[in-house]
């Protein structure tokens, strides 16, 4: 099993920054596996999405990193799902050759009751000043999630 969340995970990963670079520059990306009792979220947030300049957008990614320790601050699972935190992970990217400076950060939940999350709520438009953000639900839902209707279907 944990082969299987290890391989979904990178799947995400690799999702999300392939997404990133198809010439979007500046979107967020939420994505979100469920795998029997497992769900797994993750977030990509880009500095152009959290502020116009270079030393802003520097300041606000360091509080953001801190900020998103506290899975509440991206996401809201439904309480009867009963789902809790088994790693988190978020990691602050300060630019190379290959991408620009941002954020990603990752969550896996083992929940009890799984079965009943059929939406995710996305919480992250109160943290970001974004009006839409691109969500990918594995394996092949893709969807744009709005700051009036933030949810992520599964």
């Amino acid at each position: 099993m944990k082969r299987l969340i290890i391989s979904v995970t990178v799947c995400l990963f690799c999702t999300s920054i392939g997404w990133a670079q198809s010439g979007a520059p500046g979107r967020v990306t939420v994505t979100a596996a469920r795998i029997g009792a497992n769900l797994l979220l993750t977030a990509d947030i880009p500095a152009a999405a959290v502020a116009a300049t270079a030393s802003a957008a520097n300041t606000r990614l360091q509080a953001l990193s801190v900020a998103l320790r506290d899975v509440s601050r991206a996401f809201l699972l439904p309480e009867a799902a009963g789902c809790e935190v088994s790693e988190a992970d978020v990691i602050r990217h300060l630019g190379n050759a290959g991408a620009g400076p941002g954020i990603s950060a990752g969550w896996e939940f083992i929940c009890t009751n799984a079965g009943v999350i059929d939406t995710i709520g996305v919480t992250l438009f109160s943290e970001i000043p974004v009006e839409s953000m691109d969500g990918f639900a594995f394996p092949d839902r893709q969807q744009v999630i709005f700051a009036d209707n933030p949810v992520l279907a599964l």
